[in-house]
């Protein structure tokens, strides 16, 4: 996953919708542009690994196609 990949999480505080590049939830420290609370890069840790989990997977799809159930599981 790309580090200025727009992505979207929700304030852990105020539940608005916080719409960054990656690399800003990965700051280690930054506040909520909606309610001013203390944001660390540890809250969003579990959901950003998640994201690039997927959308590895994705990338990984989209060049190697679906997995047909070969010996590796590609074409």
């Amino acid at each position: 996953m790309l580090a200025e990949e727009m992505i979207a999480i929700d304030c852990p505080y105020c539940g608005a919708a916080i719409y960054q590049p990656l690399s800003w939830f990965k700051k280690t420290y930054s506040t909520c542009p909606a309610c001013d609370q203390g944001l660390a890069a540890s809250q969003f840790e579990t959901t950003i690994a998640h994201l690039e989990q997927a959308m590895d997977e994705n990338i990984e799809e989209m060049v190697y196609g679906k997995p047909q159930g070969s010996c590796c599981g590609y074409h």
